[in-house]
């Protein structure tokens, strides 16, 4: 078996090799000035009210925007806001509109627009996913959500540059949340004359309908092939220096990876399975670059559907089984860093003294022998799901087969799912066990644990629930002073990761991408790369 074993490691080798040496060295830039990146999914919706997927929010950042936005050192920094006030009681935001920003119609934006689009994504009958998530605290969002009032009262426009948005109580991450697709501002005459009817009102944007104010403009939507987007030179902050960008829908990783070779595309996402061979080319190897991420890779254990998940022992003994360094090492090439927490470095709150669960196999099996299941006797086969065409997945997830197999007899089943089905799956809380990322929407440890872990919250997909978790999180939510703040979630995230165990957290993100030499002016954050308003193409 070992034998064989060799023969298919280097089969894949060797093809690997030949194809390398019919490689052309393709580094002269496009013949437009056109960025061009994949999808690696298709576009779950043109809407900002309604997106809740990094590669779909990706796309849409260039199109729509907001009263503020995230600069290269991760800061908040004014956008369609020229300038705020906030109240001595921390309640009240007053902002000042900047002039002259128009839709991409032709159209000035006003602070009508402002409270049109955030009423609109508390609409009931838009049924906004994540709506109840980041615009709840605004005093009368819950209210019309609920369909208990027909407008939200905290917002409100004082002149035609000037809104004055009200909270519950005072937040320290609130401004941060603005920066979500829920509060972005969006037109509504081009919804009302050509959105898809939703009841009897055009109510959800589409691809013919989503006019914002940002940097491009949706120019072309062909599904399972590609996304088109075109400069808007008439945009606020100065013209882009590209042209357009071409995004086109490429879910399988080896055909992108092969097209950023022919010359086909711009930018790459490099699977860690490819990167030995990239490092060892003359010409990859030069293009290759890491950025780190704030978002976390994580194991959910679900305890509504799967009942040995209720026991905690058995949730504790997965992830004394569970061998990080070797997930990193091997299956993801040593890049990305383990989480041995929830909360990413670079976000508010990280602990990096924290040490989580070591691994400890032994004492998995004896935990998983108190809970009845003596080296994994009787324990049911569990489904582990996780999105398609993802490589770097698989890997790990394979990985994490072999290790519960061997420490605790438990067999585990992979499940790849196609990332709608997967995010529908996910709302209805149905998926036993996950290996999912959590990307940060703001900077802030309440993204993480508020938002995915209090009971009850939206996001919250695991069915997990502790009292004491939940009252120090609603405890630091609404502390002004940051230390204190930080101190109650990191004793919230001690609480979720050492003792209840939702979640196994396996390793923070770092992404590994291919840029052509002749891209340059990218911006980037912890966020992902900012629009491209500064890229372009050298030639």
């Amino acid at each position: 078996m070992r034998r064989y074993a060799v023969y298919i490691l280097l089969i894949p080798l060797a093809l690997s090799i030949v194809a390398g040496c019919g490689r052309r060295e393709a580094t002269a830039p496009p013949a437009q000035n056109v960025l061009r990146y994949a999808l690696t999914a298709e576009p779950t919706t043109f809407d900002p009210a309604l997106v809740r997927d990094g590669p779909t929010i990706d796309l849409l950042f260039q199109v729509f925007e907001g009263l503020v936005q995230w600069d290269e050192n991760n800061r908040l920094v004014p956008n369609l806001a020229e300038r705020w006030e906030v109240s001595e009681d921390g309640r009240t935001y007053t902002f000042y509109l900047k002039r002259g920003v128009k839709f991409h119609n032709g159209r000035e934006v006003t602070a009508e627009d402002f409270k049109y689009s955030i009423e609109r994504s508390c609409d009931p009958e838009l049924a906004s996913p994540v709506s109840a998530t980041y615009l709840n605290d605004i005093v009368g969002a819950l209210d019309k959500l609920n369909r208990k009032a027909t407008e939200v009262k905290g917002v409100q426009v004082v002149d035609s540059h000037t809104l004055r948005i009200t909270i519950d109580h005072p937040k320290a991450y609130f401004l941060a949340k603005l920066t979500y697709p829920t509060a972005y501002v969006v037109c509504r005459e081009g919804i009302e004359a050509d959105g898809d009817i939703v009841g009897n009102r055009r109510l959800r944007i589409n691809e013919r309908c989503a006019i914002g104010t940002g940097p491009f403009k949706v120019t072309q939507y062909q599904p399972g092939s590609k996304v088109v987007l075109s400069a808007n030179r008439d945009y606020h902050g100065g013209a882009p220096k590209l042209d357009g960008i071409e995004r086109p829908i490429v879910l399988d990783a080896s055909t992108r990876h092969a097209m950023y070779e022919r010359g086909d595309l711009d930018i790459v996402d490099v699977q860690k399975g490819d990167l030995l061979r990239d490092q060892q080319d003359p010409v990859l190897s030069k293009e290759l670059q890491q950025f780190d991420r704030a978002s976390v890779f994580y194991l959910g254990l679900n305890q509504n559907v799967f009942p040995p998940f209720r026991d905690r022992r058995v949730r504790l003994a997965l992830a004394y089984a569970t061998d990080k360094d070797a997930i990193v090492k091997v299956a993801l090439m040593g890049v990305p860093q383990k989480a041995n927490g929830i909360i990413p470095p670079g976000v508010l709150g990280h602990d990096p003294g924290f040490e989580g669960i070591p691994y400890d196999p032994e004492k998995a099996r004896r935990l998983l022998a108190e809970a009845g299941y003596p080296d994994g006797r009787g324990f049911p086969t569990l489904t582990l799901t996780f999105r398609e065409k993802t490589p770097d997945l698989r890997r790990a997830a394979e990985m994490i087969k072999e290790q519960y197999r061997k420490e605790l007899g438990i067999n585990v089943e992979l499940r790849e799912m196609e990332w709608g089905a997967f995010l529908d799956a996910l709302d209805r809380k149905e998926l036993p066990f996950i290996h999912l990322r959590w990307a940060a929407d703001y900077l802030d440890a309440q993204n993480f644990l508020s938002v995915m872990l209090r009971t009850g919250a939206p996001e919250n997909v695991v069915g997990y629930s502790n009292p004491r978790f939940d009252a120090l999180c609603d405890q630091a939510d609404r502390e002004r002073d940051e230390q204190k703040r930080i101190q109650l979630y990191r004793e919230a995230e001690r609480i979720a990761v050492q003792e209840d165990v939702p979640w196994i957290t396996l390793y923070f993100q770092r992404d590994v991408e291919l840029i052509k030499p002749y891209v340059k002016g990218i911006r980037d954050s912890l966020m992902g790369h900012l629009p491209h308003v500064t890229t372009r193409i050298e030639r």
